[in-house]
């Protein structure tokens, strides 16, 4: 499986961890420094970590400015400007969330950590691909701003599959119980194909 590779390749990628050990001790020091934000950027008032429930601000956003951006390939000043603002959101967004993406990072060890500094090398470039965006758009050169957004918005779902291998594969941020509730509260996943295993 390509995914499999792609993340296998990137947990032997040793050169990371020299980059890696400094950055997460500077934020670890930081955050203890600072107890009241790292509880908020780990979302401790939600019951659950913050940045997934951030990234979806800008994912929502950018996939507005795609559709509109689409939309208005013939023409039309609401839909420019309605593409060019949910840009401008989404970045925000991206921002904020990635504040609390550093902290849980920050946790992380291992494989983990390794991945979640390519997920978090990757969002840094899709920010710059959507700011290079905006500041096209401001000066006419909209063509470009649209390749620049879209090429952004490719490499988001890359990095979003990332993301998700950190929560789903890694258990990060995952409660230590969760496991121990896990039976009560999901029926097993067939290994075999949808239609097969439901006598399809």
């Amino acid at each position: 499986m390509i995914g499999r590779a792609v993340e296998g390749a990137i947990v032997e990628q040793d050169w990371i961890d020299r980059i890696a050990d400094p950055l997460q001790q500077g934020i670890q020091a930081a955050l203890k420094r600072a107890p009241a934000v790292a509880k908020v950027l780990h979302g401790k008032f939600l019951g659950h970590p913050l940045h997934p429930a951030l990234v979806t601000i800008p994912i929502g956003a950018w996939t507005c400015t795609l559709a509109l951006d689409i939309a208005g390939l013939g023409g039309g000043r609401r839909l420019h400007r309605g593409a060019d603002a949910s840009a401008k959101l989404g970045l925000a967004g991206a921002l904020v969330a990635a504040f609390a993406g550093l902290a849980d990072w920050s946790t992380t060890r291992g494989a983990a950590r390794r991945i979640g500094f390519v997920h978090g090398a990757m969002n840094m470039a899709i920010a710059g691909l959507y700011g290079a965006s905006i500041a096209s758009r401001a000066v006419g050169l909209r063509g470009l701003g649209i390749a620049l957004s879209t090429t952004g918005f490719g490499i988001a779902g890359a990095s979003a599959w990332l993301g998700g291998e950190l929560i789903y594969r890694y258990g990060v941020g995952v409660g230590i119980d969760a496991c121990e509730q896990k039976t009560e509260s999901q029926v097993p996943v067939p290994e075999a194909p949808i239609a097969s295993a439901y006598g399809g």
